[in-house]
C-alpha cells in the first residue's frame, strides 16, 4: 500500500499524459492537412487571407466533431462553426504568408499588365532575374505558416504541460493561478497562447505607456470585467489551457498574387 501510494501520482501523470499527447498529435496531424488545404485555396484565390482561413477552418472541422449524441448533420454543423471561430480568432490562430514576401510582390508587380499582381503566366519563359530577394518563379510559390493554440483538456496534466511549456509564467498555473488572470505584458502578445482577458490586460498596459490623452483609454480597458470564454449554443471554450502547434505548407500559385502579403 505504501509503495502504491508513492507510485500512484507518477502512474496517474503517465496515463493521463499519454491521453493528452495523443490528442496533441491528432491536432498536429489535422493542422498539417488543414494548412495544406489553406495553401491550396490561397493558390486558387489570389493569395487572399479570407479564403485561406476559410479553407483552414474546413480542414480543421473533423477535430471538433466530438459530440456523439448529436445527429450527423448537427454534429458536422457544430464542428464547422467551431472551426470557423478558431480559425478566424486571432487569439488562437495566426496565419502568416512566408512566400512571396512583400518585397517580392512590390518588385514583380510592375512586370504585370495591371501593375497590381505578380505575373503568373508563361513562367518557364520569363527571366529568372532576382527581384525583391526572389525570382518571379519563386514568387509564385505560396508558402503559409499556421500557428494554432490547441486546447489541453485532460485534467491535471493540462496544467503540468502548460507550465512546462511556458516556463516561469506557466509555473503560476501549477500554483492554481489560471493564466488568464495573470498580468500579461504587452510584449507577450503573440509570444504565447493568450485568451481574451490576457489580451485586454496586455492592451491596457500598452495604452497606459502612451502619452496623453491616449493613455486615458487604459482606465476604460481596466474597467472591463472578466469576459466569458464559452460560446453559448456551441458549448465551446475559446480560452482554457492552450499550447501552440505549427504547420507549414507550400503550393504553386494557380492564380496571380493580387495583394501584398
Amino acid at each position: 500500500m505504501v509503495e502504491f501510494l508513492i507510485l500512484f501520482p507518477t502512474l496517474l501523470l503517465l496515463v493521463l499524459g499519454a491521453f493528452q499527447f495523443a490528442l496533441i498529435y491528432q491536432a498536429k496531424q489535422t493542422l498539417n492537412y488543414a494548412t495544406f488545404m489553406a495553401a491550396r485555396q490561397g493558390a486558387l484565390k489570389n493569395g487572399r487571407m479570407t479564403p485561406i482561413k476559410d479553407a483552414l477552418a474546413a480542414g480543421m472541422t473533423p477535430l471538433f466533431n466530438i459530440k456523439p449524441e448529436l445527429l450527423d448533420t448537427e454534429g458536422l454543423l457544430r464542428a464547422r462553426l467551431i472551426a470557423a471561430v478558431e480559425a478566424f480568432n486571432p487569439l488562437n490562430t495566426r496565419v502568416e504568408i512566408l512566400s512571396p514576401t512583400a518585397a517580392a510582390y512590390n518588385a514583380h508587380k510592375a512586370d504585370s499588365e495591371s501593375g497590381t499582381e505578380i505575373p503568373n503566366d508563361n513562367l518557364m519563359y520569363r527571366p529568372t532575374t532576382v527581384k525583391g530577394t526572389m525570382s518571379v518563379q519563386d514568387a509564385n510559390l505560396l508558402t503559409i505558416r499556421v500557428t494554432y493554440c490547441t486546447r489541453l483538456i485532460v485534467p491535471i496534466v493540462n496544467r503540468v504541460i502548460y507550465a512546462l511549456y511556458f516556463g516561469f509564467s506557466g509555473e503560476q498555473v501549477l500554483a492554481s493561478e489560471y493564466f488568464a488572470e495573470t498580468t500579461a505584458p504587452a510584449s507577450a502578445l503573440g509570444a504565447r497562447c493568450l485568451d481574451i482577458n490576457d489580451n485586454i490586460q496586455a492592451l491596457s498596459a500598452l495604452v497606459a505607456s502612451l502619452p496623453a490623452p491616449v493613455n486615458s483609454l487604459a482606465t476604460l480597458l481596466n474597467s472591463i470585467p472578466t469576459l466569458p470564454t464559452t460560446i453559448p449554443g456551441l458549448d465551446w471554450n475559446i480560452g482554457g489551457y492552450r499550447i501552440p502547434i505549427v504547420a507549414t505548407a507550400t503550393v504553386r500559385m494557380q492564380s496571380p498574387m493580387t495583394q501584398s502579403p
